[in-house]
């Protein structure tokens, strides 16, 4: 099946209203202007998907992706020994490597509802459903008929993009709309036809900032970034990387005001002590993870935990007291001090990785020099291309310090994962979880599907 093909088959044939569409617009009627809608005794389809309705239909989708990556970023987390679990709640799953295709964070659990569990799938695929629908029915509305067409059909296409390129980096397989099996590769390449398409409306409309990013044409450039760079394709990577300017920074944007906008990882592992921050890993007497505590560089620029500068890239601190198991020394995280707290979505650091990564040798070794002068950090000095490689993963490692990007590189340069094999800190025994399973309901659901 080609890619054309293949994205043109996960799209909806039919547009169908979400509940999450509804309740925005039930949420308007006391708005002027283009959000204004005289509420029918029944809502139909023809009452929902008409163009002045095009804004809120990209807008639900943005907020069912923002809700998932949030409950995303804290779970994940486990997986990339950021955490250690400090309770008998959802976070063992994953510190402990146990996540199932039935486990609450891959399961049919809306995100933002509870606090012993945790779901995201169900929200990504709504968020990716509900892309598609906008861009398809905005597509066909004419083109006077829709105020900045351009620009919404490019954020429906960014959004759709960011949303395989999530599934393709870090699920073992992918399915949607009822389709067939589509393995990471394939669903990355879908994402890149979506910024394909994003970045031609771009070209039509311009650059323009939203409430999540200062520059649409940056974070659509750096969405294909990402899912080239996952698929081997480096020029094409580099490309896109090389446009993403100092600073650039997109974010999923939180509000302590609405439970399903609060963020996650503080209200998890902050405010319900579910967790505690990592300390060093032992696996088999090989140390596999230095670790998130007491971060430091020292003065030759080696990355080391507590001799030199604290790395500000990784703030964390001992509150002196015990996770929710009564055990387990509570360090946190403070990097989101509130549940209003926004989490970085895409980032220049990012790009710069990636370039440094592609170039290698001194170039390499210059842009990890220039990341880390934004936090006032020593540099790094290598000549060696293995040890130039490894400190590339490790300046991710603490950038994206709760972030939700090392699990996706854990995968690409297999580090180490337990696969069945040993305990963690408190004696339980490991799973083998490494990228996350497709949720039981998908197959039950799905008669496409091999049960």
């Amino acid at each position: 099946m080609s890619r054309k093909n293949s994205m043109a088959q996960s799209r909806p044939r039919r547009p169908v209203v979400t509940a999450a569409l509804a309740a925005v617009i039930l949420g308007t009627s006391a708005c002027d202007g283009i959000l204004d809608v005289e509420l029918p005794g029944e809502l139909t389809e023809a009452d929902l998907l008409r163009a002045d309705m095009a804004p809120v239909m990209v807008n639900s989708a943005i907020a069912d992706f923002e809700c998932a990556f949030s409950e995303f970023v804290a779970s994940v987390a486990g997986l990339e020994d950021v955490f250690w679990e400090s309770t008998g709640w959802f976070t063992r799953a994953w510190a402990e490597y146990q996540v199932q295709a039935t486990t609450a964070g891959v399961n049919t659990l809306r995100c933002g509802t509870s606090d012993t569990s945790s779901g995201f799938f169900t929200s990504f695929q709504s968020a990716r459903f509900q892309a598609e629908q906008a861009y398809e029915t905005i597509q066909g509305f004419d083109s006077g008929a829709v105020a900045n067409r351009d620009r919404l059909l490019a954020t429906a296409a960014v959004y759709a993009g960011l949303t395989y390129q999530v599934f393709g980096e870090h699920w073992c397989e992918m399915t949607v709309d009822l389709g067939q099996a589509l393995t990471p590769r394939q669903t990355l390449a879908l994402g890149e036809d979506w910024f394909d398409l994003a970045l031609g409306h771009l070209s039509s409309a311009g650059d323009f900032d939203t409430p999540t990013t200062p520059s649409m044409l940056q974070l659509a450039h750096l969405g294909r970034a990402r899912v080239r760079f996952a698929q081997g394709d480096l020029q094409g990577a580099a490309a896109d990387a090389a446009l993403i300017q100092p600073g650039f920074t997109a974010l999923v944007t939180r509000d302590g005001n609405v439970r399903p906008r609060w963020n996650q990882v503080f209200q998890h592992h902050t405010r319900n002590q579910y967790s505690t921050v990592a300390d060093t890993v032992w696996h088999q007497g090989i140390m596999v993870s230095s670790g998130y505590r007491n971060a430091t560089i020292d003065a030759q620029g080696n990355t080391t935990h507590g001799d030199g500068v604290p790395d500000p890239r990784v703030p964390v601190e001992f509150t002196g007291g015990v996770g929710q198991d009564g055990v387990t020394p509570h360090w946190i995280q403070t990097k989101y001090p509130s549940h209003s707290s926004d989490i970085p979505l895409a980032r220049w650091a990012e790009a710069q990785l990636i370039l440094a990564e592609i170039e290698g040798g001194q170039q390499a070794v210059e842009r990890i020099n220039g990341l880390r002068d934004v936090h006032g950090l020593p540099h790094f000095q290598s000549s060696d291309p293995a040890a130039v490689q490894a400190q590339i993963i490790e300046e991710r490692r603490r950038e994206f310090f709760y972030e939700g990007r090392f699990h996706a590189d854990k995968l690409r340069y297999d580090l180490w994962f337990p696969r069945g094999e040993g305990f963690n800190h408190k004696g339980m025994a490991y799973g083998t979880t490494t990228c996350l399973p497709l949720a039981d309901a998908e197959r039950v659901n799905n008669p496409n599907l091999t049960r």
